[in-house]
């Protein structure tokens, strides 16, 4: 496979993980596209396998319901996709200790994603949280 058609089909499987799970809250992505061991680093924490996986997804997606993910910039090389993102929702559930407040939060991150196989192995996400926390 070249590193060009390699890095298409790795950017692929990233847009297809953010859109599914962000966009369309499809829980099933997970499973299609997520190594069993994979490794999560997030503000949250570090985690490990698609089960937490899913817990962690769930706290987002309880606190800001209609969350809605749409990338910016994505770059891929070997078996790593950088991908830039704007997120946006509103604050309807529990989150950091904050109950939900009605406001409209806008976010912005990058997320790195280790691809091999076919599947997500790794990732680490980066977001400004006290950003994201006074618009609460």
């Amino acid at each position: 496979m070249s590193s060009q058609l390699k890095n298409n089909t790795i950017k692929q499987i990233a847009e297809e993980y953010t859109n599914r799970i962000w966009n369309n809250k499809d829980f099933s992505v997970i499973d299609n596209l997520v190594d069993n061991e994979i490794i999560i680093h997030s503000v949250l924490g570090d985690f490990h396998g698609p089960k937490t996986l899913k817990e962690v997804v769930n706290v987002w997606l309880k606190a800001f319901p209609d969350l809605k993910v749409i990338n910016t910039l994505v770059i891929a090389e070997n078996d790593i996709v950088s991908i830039q993102w704007q997120a946006r929702g509103t604050h309807k559930g529990e989150f950091k200790g904050k109950s939900p407040t009605g406001k409209i939060i806008t976010y912005t991150g990058v997320t790195l994603y280790r691809i091999q196989n076919g599947k997500i192995i790794e990732y680490w996400v980066y977001i400004d949280m006290q950003h994201l926390l006074n618009q609460l």
